[in-house]
């Protein structure tokens, strides 16, 4: 337990005179997860100097990961920091001997987590392949009683309806106002990014499957490439779609996604704007007449999946325009020496305790993890991966702010900062305007006072 490594932490400080300054724990938390919080503020404050030896219980509590555990002993070595195991001696790394003592050692704690690993897998398959429900939210249409899945008549309705309609040619916009008011599974109203969940779910047509792509392995990630060992039983659960209506609906699916891969449209802002009317994300879309004309414009989030707002659409084009000349005229290279110092100056600029700043970035942490689970269970909308793009640029301006505030110690140099903007500034009065600049130079709001 915690409390016991603790102790032996504590008694061993006291025998060997060093003075404990610091406890880092992650209860409940995989040794092969260097992620975790405890582990990650112990680096972020050996950078700092803090200390000048880690006291460990043994070598698994720091990871079960060789490579994992490796990078982190020459990381401690290249900051002159000593490591110590209370119950195991750890020598030089640099030594032969000790190096093979510890790559023996840890290569002992990841077989047990991979041969823990197989049985945990090995325990679930038995139960898949049986069509069995293993946790987590029912598809909308179903309900589950006693493990097994069966068939909620009104939510079927709604799933059959939304088949119906996109296989008639309907679009996801058509669907969404004959469906108004109905809610998702969670309560929430269904948007489009429902749609394309439900659409090519084989649980419809009462195909079961489990573990259908490797995601993660050893919690890093894997590249959700197929799945060999895969799970899929046909016929194991009551169908709610007819397999002809499937196999129209997914040729449409097909279809439609080559279609857009072939012409693809950069949005310079999106994930930069907000609603005035509910406070979401604009997202940018491009719609084509009955002529073939197309027509690219910036819609609140809310309107173009839920249709819950009624905020207009602003034309893209008129938009960058502006903003790209915008550009141009504020970031100049004569304006470079007054946003070097605008930026040295963000290091002053947190809150004193940080907790406006802590709290918005555990909101975004948890909006990123949302969104990719979304990408995982196969939502491919090209809005939703612009939102977690323009999530992850303001997670970083938050982390540093908050890295440089707790250390009061300039974390960037002033040197480096003017020949980038410079770098930058001459990028921009060419024309070279990218979608990365526009987000970069919107959230740290580097600009001329």
């Amino acid at each position: 337990s915690i409390a016991y490594q603790t102790e032996h932490i504590e008694n061993y400080c006291k025998e060997n005179d060093i003075t404990l300054l610091k406890i880092y724990k992650d209860e409940a938390q995989s040794g092969t997860n260097t992620e975790r919080a405890g582990f990650q503020s112990l680096i972020r404050d050996a950078k700092t100097g803090l200390f000048d030896t880690v006291v460990i219980y043994d070598i698994s509590r720091g990871s079960r990961d060789v490579g994992d555990w490796f990078t982190f002993r020459k990381l401690m070595l290249g900051m002159g920091i000593q490591v110590i195991s209370v119950s195991q001696k750890l020598g030089d790394i640099t030594n032969s001997a000790d190096f093979l003592f510890e790559l023996i050692s840890v290569g002992m704690g990841q077989t047990e987590v991979l041969n823990n690993r197989q049985k945990s897998i090995d325990g679930v398959a038995v139960k898949a392949k049986q069509g069995v429900f293993l946790g987590g939210t029912p598809p909308l249409g179903y309900d589950v009683v006693n493990g097994n899945y069966v068939i909620n008549t009104a939510e079927a309705r709604t799933v059959r309806k939304i088949f119906e309609m996109y296989a008639a040619g309907h679009s996801y916009d058509d669907i969404l106002n004959a469906l108004k008011g109905v809610k998702g599974k969670l309560g929430r109203p269904l948007g489009k990014n429902s749609f394309s969940t439900i659409l090519r779910n084989e649980r419809y047509i009462g195909t079961y499957t489990w573990n259908k792509r490797k995601v993660k392995l050893l919690r890093k990630w894997a590249g959700g490439i197929p799945n060999p060992d895969c799970v899929r039983i046909e016929d194991s659960i009551p169908p709610i779609i007819e397999k002809s209506l499937w196999e129209e609906v997914q040729k449409r699916l097909n279809a439609n996604k080559n279609a857009t891969n072939k012409a693809k449209r950069t949005y310079l802002l999106s994930g930069l704007i907000k609603c005035d009317a509910c406070g979401a994300t604009f997202v940018g879309h491009t719609t084509k007449n009955s002529k073939g004309y197309e027509h690219s414009s910036y819609v609140c989030g809310n309107k173009y999946r839920t249709h819950t707002c009624n905020a207009k659409n602003i034309k893209a084009a008129e938009l960058e325009t502006f903003v790209c000349t915008l550009l141009k005229d504020t970031y100049t290279i004569e304006n470079v020496e007054a946003m070097t110092a605008n930026i040295m100056s963000i290091a002053g600029s947190a809150t004193t305790d940080l907790k406006a700043e802590k709290k918005e970035l555990a909101e975004i942490n948890k909006k990123i993890e949302n969104g990719v689970k979304a990408i995982l269970a196969g939502m491919e909308l090209k809005e939703l991966q612009n939102e977690i793009d323009a999530l992850k640029v303001r997670k970083s301006e938050l982390e540093d702010i908050i890295y440089v505030a707790e250390r009061k110690t300039p974390q960037i140099n002033e040197k480096s900062i003017k020949k980038l903007l410079s770098e930058t500034a001459e990028e921009i009065q060419k024309g070279n305007i990218t979608p990365e600049i526009v987000k970069t130079y919107h959230n740290r709001n580097i600009r001329p006072r």
